[in-house]
């Protein structure tokens, strides 16, 4: 049976680059004859077009004797300002990426290490009103997962937030805009349950959450909040048009007017390298605009080349899950203990978390040697195996 490790891998390795043995010296070629995510498709057609083009002014050379050409230099003028406008965005395409991803990563990140602390400052509060109050909060930072995703994934709904305009035909207030569409809204309420809601989780004074563990949550919170912020401005606003027109038709005119610069006689006396040039220049300028109309739009399905924003939040709920899975495991078990020792006073609570988290850690251990992402780190074998069976008493 296939493992949920080796299904996500390969829900993972359908878009973007996710197959580290592509990289691999022992495969140089992986990524040149790899087909997925690839631009070779959408270039193949212009190629297809300047040859025939090239063959028919062959043609009308050798055959009818008419002379279809242009001045190479003139050709080569135009080449630096395509170059320049090709260089120009590709850079703002793959700084908008990298950013993208960064955010995304940086915001997830932070949602989950939200509900870590939520839970690790209330583990002394018990009752009701705590479960409630974890559970809450544990609800509230899914669905907050839910609709940054939904809202990234729609660039037309984000530009309506960002700046009540429908960016497919720039009507200003085209749609209204309620608190459950706006995951800003969702961020208040939970803020709000972060700040105030954590005041009365316990009567007993010492199973209260202080001021600045409550600050602390909610400075988590806001640090999500920028990311989310950077994130909304790229999912909203796409490349300047006047920059993406003007480097769009300068490129055609230039792409299909290379038959002609190569129609001349000294090329013309030699017929394979004709073509060579022709293939090679459509492919590698075309092919970078192709690709950064692509990273432009980090968030879209663009021959799979997005961030893939449905499987971190995807990666990023399941952690959560297995968080608060593992402290309730944990929190079951330090009260089974406690009953059984209620005898004992003082040092009994750092113990006690002391024996689970070594017991905890040790599983781990045995986890990870038994996997096949183990490294030793160690010179000595003894001391990777032995070292959590040291006594530092």
């Amino acid at each position: 049976m296939k493992s949920h490790r080796d299904s996500s891998t390969s829900r993972l390795g359908s878009g973007g680059y996710n197959d580290h043995n592509e990289f691999s010296i022992s495969h140089p070629f992986a990524i040149v004859f790899r087909y997925a995510g690839t631009v070779w498709p959408l270039v193949l057609p212009y190629c297809i077009l300047n040859v025939v083009i090239l063959t028919l002014l062959t043609i009308l050379q050798n055959t009818f004797q008419v002379h279809l050409s242009i001045l190479p230099q003139g050709h080569a003028l135009m080449s630096l300002l395509i170059a320049y406008l090709g260089v120009s965005k590709v850079n703002l395409a793959y700084e908008r990426y990298m950013t993208a991803q960064i955010s995304t990563g940086h915001a997830l990140m932070i949602l989950r290490e939200l509900n870590q602390l939520a839970l690790t400052l209330t583990e002394n509060c018990s009752g009701e009103e705590a479960d409630e109050w974890r559970s809450t909060t544990h609800q509230s930072i899914i669905q907050l997962i839910h609709e940054t995703v939904a809202t990234l994934r729609d660039g037309s709904h984000a530009a309506l937030l960002a700046r009540n305009v429908d960016r497919m035909n720039s009507n200003l207030g085209a749609t209204a805009v309620t608190g459950l569409d706006d995951p800003m809204v969702l961020i208040h309420a939970l803020r709000s349950h972060l700040y105030h809601d954590s005041m009365i989780l316990s009567n007993k004074a010492d199973e209260q959450l202080q001021l600045l563990e409550r600050c602390k949550m909610v400075d988590l919170l806001h640090e999500f909040v920028m990311s989310y912020r950077n994130l909304l401005r790229i999912a909203s606003t796409p490349l300047p048009f006047a920059l993406v027109q003007m480097g769009r038709t300068f490129i055609f005119i230039w792409v299909v007017t290379i038959p002609f610069v190569l129609s001349g006689g000294d090329f013309l006396q030699q017929y394979p390298s004709a073509f060579s040039f022709v293939i090679l220049l459509t492919c590698g300028f075309l092919g970078l605009e192709f690709v950064s109309r692509m990273l432009s739009n980090p968030f879209g399905d663009e021959i799979k080349n997005d961030l893939n924003i449905k499987g971190m939040g995807a990666a990023a709920i399941i952690g959560i899950e297995n968080d608060s899975r593992s402290w309730k495991e944990d929190y079951e078990k330090k009260k089974q203990i406690r009953a059984a020792r209620s005898d004992e006073r003082g040092n009994s609570l750092s113990s006690i978390s002391s024996r689970s988290l070594r017991e905890f850690v040790q599983t781990r251990q045995k986890s990870i040697r038994n996997s096949g992402r183990f490294v030793h780190l160690d010179s000595v074998e003894d001391n990777q195996t032995n070292y959590l069976n040291m006594d530092y008493g």
